[in-house]
């Protein structure tokens, strides 16, 4: 049975932060996006295809990265909104992809990842891995693509940057066989061809954020990254929810169409 949508417990969940990161090839019929399944046991968006991402942890404010704090700020602190905040959101991407697909952007030479992804996987923090393993953390290789917030009234909240980075040369992704079970190099227009056919799961937020790769189809991964770093401040999206008549979801709107302001939601 569905319940109806509790007002005053929603505005209880407070979004946590989080960084996804958009891995991208260039190929020979148009960029690729590199996109992993989520196990169908998991809490959150179990069985879909994401990005690889995740909450961003307490360690991840303090390792040094190839960037300067003012750069750093500058680049995506001020882009995203996130001024003061920018360094744990960009490592939180780079630690998320390398738990969630083994790779470690910004290192364009193969090496072997089994031994410190495992020892990332037991709890040893992002910086301290950075350390054993002599590798950087380029946060200069991640470019502020967009921001959104989790509507108010679903159980788990997260405040998310999302970045476009590209895919490092001489490493291959897999999965961790725990959070991912399944990963696949795609086209944006036929994951959405796949989606529409009820073939690809991916969740709504997933989808537009897809949706907006489609205009550089047939175009480089270069012209992404040009595309990205021309944006000088991003809007931070709140979808909010529909209700029907006796409070139950049925579906998400955006900020600019029919009704959104008369909807419950912040933004």
């Amino acid at each position: 049975m569905r319940r109806s949508l509790d007002e005053q417990a929603a505005v209880a969940v407070v979004p946590r932060t989080a960084a996804t990161v958009l891995i991208l090839r260039d190929a020979s019929d148009g960029p690729e996006v590199l996109m992993v399944r989520r196990s169908p046991n998991a809490s959150f968006m179990p069985g879909a295809y994401v990005f690889p991402g995740g909450a961003v942890d307490d360690g991840d404010a303090g390792p040094d990265t190839d960037e300067s704090d003012d750069e750093i700020e500058r680049r995506i602190g001020s882009v995203l909104g996130v001024n003061g905040r920018a360094r744990a959101f960009a490592v939180a991407a780079l630690r998320e992809c390398f738990e969630e697909c083994g790779l470690w952007l910004g290192v364009d030479t193969p090496f072997d990842a089994t031994g410190l992804r495992a020892t990332l996987h037991g709890g040893t923090t992002i910086g301290d891995v950075a350390r054993l393993g002599s590798l950087p953390l380029a946060t200069s290789g991640l470019h502020p693509w967009s921001r959104w917030v989790t509507p108010l009234g679903i159980p788990k909240r997260f405040d998310t940057a999302f970045f476009v980075c590209r895919a490092p040369g001489g490493q291959t992704p897999t999965v961790d066989e725990g959070e991912t079970t399944t990963l696949a190099w795609i086209r944006p227009d036929a994951a959405l061809a796949s989606h529409a056919q009820g073939d690809f799961q991916m969740e709504f937020a997933t989808v537009s954020t897809v949706r907006s790769l489609v205009p550089f189809a047939g175009q480089s991964v270069q012209a992404i990254f040009a595309h990205a770093r021309s944006q000088q401040a991003l809007p931070t999206i709140h979808p909010r929810l529909r209700l029907n008549a006796e409070r139950h979801i049925v579906g998400v709107a955006m900020p600019g169409e029919a009704g959104y302001e008369t909807l419950f939601g912040d933004g």
